[in-house]
């Protein structure tokens, strides 16, 4: 083991300031950045976890080569859960370093364990690193309400018709059109700054109170962001 200590002028020199920054989490493409980077962060068990579990299944349970290949499997999966760890932490490093803010939304990651991809869920570090962003003070957590895969960041344009099969975002209102990831993770970022409903749900507040507060927040910022920039003055 090799301990190197860096004098504090040489580690800030090197933190360069990057602009801020949305994140959409998904199934397929597990994390995308408003910048248009994609992240993937699962970690796939490997062939010797299987045949280490199909051999326990063949041998005597309580016997002592059935609790030799149970501790060994136990060791796999420990070194499973260091490898997923270890790659949340690497993505959340390249994520946060340099930045002032993040936003992200407050996905259902448990909820998406049971659904149709729950065994790629389950494979990937998502539960892991959105703990750590959501204790970061620099993350801004949007309400899993905010329809960030169906609003139009330009004009504000509610989408309903769009489906998990889309993959292109094509608003039919202004026209505008993006890879639906990214163009997600640039809507959580401009309602990061307009600070819509920016915060975590309180566990004591219902959907429906969370709905009617994010109508009228929603609703403002719309205003705001239709409203003409009022013409220069020139002297007289």
């Amino acid at each position: 083991m090799l301990a190197c200590y860096i004098p504090k002028h040489e580690g800030t020199a090197e933190t360069e300031k990057k602009p801020d920054i949305g994140l959409d989490f998904g199934i397929k493409t597990t994390i995308t950045t408003s910048e248009g980077e994609k992240f993937d962060i699962t970690v796939q068990e490997q062939k010797r976890l299987k045949g280490l579990q199909r051999k326990l299944a063949r041998q005597v349970k309580g016997s002592g080569d059935w609790r030799d290949t149970k501790h060994r499997i136990q060791r796999e999966y420990e070194r499973l859960a260091n490898r997923r760890r270890a790659k949340a932490n690497q993505v959340y490093h390249d994520i946060v370093t340099g930045r002032s803010l993040v936003v992200m939304q407050d996905e259902n990651i448990k909820g998406w364990h049971k659904g149709l991809f729950g065994k790629h869920v389950q494979n990937s570090a998502l539960g892991t690193l959105k703990s750590k962003l959501t204790s970061c003070l620099s993350v801004l957590v949007i309400d899993r309400f905010f329809p960030s895969t169906r609003m139009c960041p330009l004009c504000g344009h509610i989408h309903e018709s769009i489906t998990l099969s889309d993959r292109t975002f094509a608003c039919p209102a202004c026209g505008y059109t993006e890879d639906r990831d990214v163009k997600a993770a640039k809507t959580l970022l401009l309602a990061g700054k307009h600070e819509i409903a920016c915060t975590l749900p309180e566990q004591k507040r219902t959907p429906v109170e969370r709905m009617s507060d994010f109508d009228s927040s929603y609703e403002a910022w719309k205003r705001s962001v239709l409203k003409p920039e009022a013409p220069s003055s020139s002297p007289g």
